[in-house]
């Protein structure tokens, strides 16, 4: 066994603070632990710097534990401050939406205008009375912009229903005097004298000039069987046409199955009676509108209205209007006159709801008789 060196108290009280710290090497070790078992005083210093390294040891413990203490709490108040952040950022953007959905809204729609009257008042004053078409929803803050060639237009912002803005009716006035058309949120409603339904402004745009145009012509037959009978026309049908020399021509064609019904034929000749005249005059070059359908014998059935026919019974046909409406109107020279305006496709459309006419057939020819 090697020899260890004996040191003396004053070395050692030099090596002691390097021994504690563990800096020595392995035989200074083992020197100064043989001295400190046999020298009670070096023994004592190493016992007392111990005390301070335990002491100091526990300080950095605390220190640490206190660091780590503020770091979880600076975390928890960080974490506080970024939750109240969202908070306060999802109230705002709350607020900022219900404000533009209840109070700010959107410039008012066209098609959510409900005309609910339309009248004359004191004899010199048109009177609209509207709302809004959805219960959810209402008009507020109405303005008129300046009457410019007899053409007047009321606008209006449109917001979410609520006790700010309640869905009332309200009364639009505007004197007749000079007075052609009447506008509400970019909605025709009234011209030279006659009331525009919704109806009527979704059946005139979709007016064609050309009955080649299958696409056009395919959208308005469902426009018009809208308007009769508040949904399609309710039997399958397909349409053809006739393009290769005049009179061009539209035919339909009635689901066969369907047509067996019994009540049916009868149904499909009134409709199309009634469509076949507005078909006329929004198609700019048809010329005749034809229908089939199968009889319950199984038979064809066809049937048809042509513009002549028409033209030659519109005279008639007003007559018995203004007779029993107490109107004046004044019989066009063609029923495709009536495709001029919004206001002279509603003349039209409001005869042909009044069904002051009978159709008879007379060898071949069908004839619009008046039904005073």
């Amino acid at each position: 066994m090697k020899n260890i060196p004996e040191l003396s108290c004053a070395i050692v009280e030099d090596l002691l603070p390097t021994y504690v710290e563990r800096l020595t090497s392995e035989e200074t070790n083992a020197a100064v632990l043989a001295h400190l078992k046999s020298c009670p005083a070096c023994a004592a210093k190493r016992a007392a710097m111990g005390a301070k390294e335990t002491e100091a040891a526990a300080k950095d413990a605390e220190e640490t534990a206190r660091e780590v203490d503020y770091l979880k709490k600076v975390r928890r108040r960080n974490r506080r401050r970024v939750w109240l952040a969202v908070a306060c950022t999802t109230l705002v953007l709350a607020a900022v939406i219900l404000t533009k959905i209840f109070i700010i809204g959107v410039p008012g729609q066209a098609n959510d205008v409900g005309v609910r009257l339309v009248e004359i008042v004191d004899g010199d004053t048109l009177s609209v009375n509207v709302d809004c078409l959805y219960a959810v929803n209402a008009f507020y803050g109405w303005e008129q912009d300046e009457t410019e060639d007899g053409v007047v237009s009321f606008t209006a912002r449109e917001a979410r229903a609520s006790f700010i803005h309640p869905n009332d009716l309200v009364d639009l006035r505007v004197p007749l005097e000079g007075l052609k058309e009447v506008w509400v949120c970019g909605r025709l409603v009234w011209q030279n004298g006659t009331t525009i339904l919704e109806s009527t402004l979704w059946i005139y745009d979709a007016r064609t000039p050309y009955v080649g145009d299958a696409t056009a012509v395919g959208n308005l037959v469902h426009e018009i069987g809208l308007w009769l009978s508040s949904m399609e026309l309710p039997y399958n049908y397909t349409i053809s046409l006739q393009t290769t020399s005049e009179p061009y021509g539209l035919t339909i064609h009635f689901d066969s199955v369907t047509a067996h019904v019994l009540g049916v034929e009868r149904d499909i000749d009134k409709r199309m009676y009634a469509i076949a005249p507005s078909l006329l005059a929004l198609i700019g070059n048809l010329g005749q509108v034809q229908w089939t359908y199968a009889a319950p014998d199984g038979t064809t059935v066809t049937r048809s209205v042509t513009l002549e026919e028409v033209d030659q019974a519109l005279p008639d046909w007003i007559e018995a209007y203004n007779l029993d409406a107490g109107a004046d109107w004044t019989a066009p020279e063609s029923v495709k006159d009536y495709a001029a305006s919004p206001a002279a496709l509603q003349q039209l459309l409001d005869l042909t709801c009044h069904g002051f006419y009978v159709v008879t057939e007379e060898d071949g020819t069908t004839i619009f008789t008046p039904q005073f």
